[in-house]
């Protein structure tokens, strides 16, 4: 890819068309996609608001504690309800490694909620318009999800 395509796949919007084309073409449920957004939304509060500093959780090891409490405590919580993660080995290196470069490694943590609130949004409203970037980032996540999320009746 040349840059003038590259260029076109970040910034040019698809269609309403080519959108809803795409999500039928790769069985994209829109109840999933709220599910799935929740999910992230509930991690990025979590992360957020029990991280208690550089000063307290620094090291590579303090920093995947964290991490992995956060991350646990979530899939736990939706156990709760019923809704049930299994698998979730990629899912939780995919978000360790975004949360590595937009939270933790990053040190201006004011409007850090906000900012990682942006990937829920961004990928998963399926009514903002998405470039052809933004759709392959939604893609990827869906499948994550989808490889994880096992729905079990409680008896």
């Amino acid at each position: 890819m040349n840059s003038a395509e590259f260029i076109k796949y970040i910034t040019n919007p698809l269609t309403k068309e080519e959108m809803q084309l795409l999500y039928k073409a790769n069985n994209v449920n829109y109840d999933k996609c709220r599910l799935y957004s929740d999910f992230i939304l509930t991690l990025n509060k979590l992360v957020t608001e029990t991280f208690l500093g550089v000063d307290v959780i620094h090291t590579a090891e303090d920093i995947k504690s964290h991490f992995s409490w956060c991350i646990d405590k979530v899939i736990k919580n939706f156990k709760e309800e019923n809704i049930i993660f299994d698998n979730t080995e990629d899912l939780k290196e995919y978000f360790f490694n975004f949360y590595m470069e937009l939270f933790y490694k990053n040190n201006d943590k004011d409007g850090a909620l906000e900012k990682l609130n942006k990937l829920a949004i961004f990928s998963f409203d399926h009514l903002r318009i998405k470039t052809r970037s933004d759709m392959d980032v939604l893609l990827e996540l869906y499948r994550l999800f989808e490889k994880s999320l096992n729905f079990k009746l409680k008896t």
